[in-house]
Parts: structure tokens; sequence; C-alpha cells
């Protein structure tokens, strides 16, 4: 009787195939293992001779810079106290009765004078003084309206 070898077998027959397939698909190579690159450090060359500090900081002063100018450009600045914030508060109300009143002034050949009229008495200008005592009153009316309709 023919003596069975130990581990010869249906799966010892199926492990030899699959490493006769496996050995022509990976090629062992002889070549050495590629070196690791250097790790980063603030000292690495980046490009054109700068290192990498040199890089981050001149990248960080550009994106500064636009910051700057576009909070120069659009004016946007924090105010710091109560009085800023009703200063500014006043400049716009004042700005803005400014620009009705322009709104409501007669085109220029309505306001040339026609010669043998009487000459109408001229209006002092509004100074900066009186408007923001006009913009004041006009808060207080409104606020007693307000006050009068609930």
């Amino acid at each position: 009787m023919a003596r069975r070898r130990r581990g010869a077998g249906p799966l010892w027959a199926l492990g030899l195939c699959l490493a006769r397939v496996a050995g022509q698909l990976v090629e062992p190579s002889t070549a050495p293992p590629k070196p690791k690159p250097p790790p980063l450090t603030k000292e690495t060359v980046v490009f054109w001779d700068m290192r990498l500090w040199h890089v981050v900081g001149i990248f960080s002063l550009f994106v500064l810079s636009i910051i700057i100018t576009l909070c120069c450009i659009f004016n946007c600045r924090v105010p710091r106290t109560r009085k800023e914030i009703e200063a500014r508060y006043l400049q716009r109300k004042a700005a803005k009765m400014y620009t009705d009143k322009l709104e409501t002034v007669p085109p220029l050949n309505e306001l040339t004078e026609i010669p043998g009229e009487d000459k109408k008495k001229k209006k002092k200008k509004d100074s900066v003084d009186t408007v923001a005592i006009k913009v004041e009153e006009d808060e207080k009316n409104e606020a007693k309206k307000k006050k009068g309709e609930k």
C-alpha cells in the first residue's frame, strides 16, 4: 500500500498553484529601497532657494496687507465709545437730511435771478450744530408719536 505523505491533499495543491501565480505577478526587485525624504522643518528649502519660514512669512504679510487694504477701503473700523457711536449716527442722519434737501432743490434755470424782480431774503445755511439739534428734535417727536399711538 502506498503511503500517503503528510500535507499532500487538495489544499496543498491549491496552495502550490497560488504560489506559482503570485510568483508571476510580483517580481522581487533587486534595486535598493528608495530613501525616505527628509522630514519637513522650518529650514527646508521650498523653492527659489527660500526656506519654509521665508515662504510662510511672505504669505502672511501678503494676507495681512490685503486685510488692511480692504479695511481701509471699506472703512470697517469698529467704534470704541458711546460718543463715537452717537456721533456717527448724527453724521448719517445729517447726511440723509442733506441729500433729502438736495432732492428738493429746483433746477438751475429756476434758480437764476430775473432782472427787475424783487430780491428775496437769503436764508442762512444750516450749520452742523443746528442739523444735529434738528435730528435730536426729530427723534424726540418720533418717540412722542410712537408713545401716543400705543
